[in-house]
């Protein structure tokens, strides 16, 4: 897995996870057609983690 990085002018942040061979698919999901659930790592918390560091603003 590669994980990138970047900001952007506005001050917003970009992080790009790959994941070798996963195709199209959920990773850390355990049900649906989309779940990839031995991806080593949940894109669910990914995401929740990465809203709570970059909260809305006003």
């Amino acid at each position: 897995m590669t994980r990138t990085v970047a900001g952007c002018a506005d001050g917003s942040d970009v992080n790009v996870y790959t994941i070798e061979n996963m195709g199209h698919s959920w990773p850390g999901a355990t049900s649906g057609q989309l779940a990839a659930s031995a991806a080593g790592l949940s894109a669910t918390d990914l995401m929740w983690e990465f809203f709570a560091a970059h909260p809305r603003k006003a």
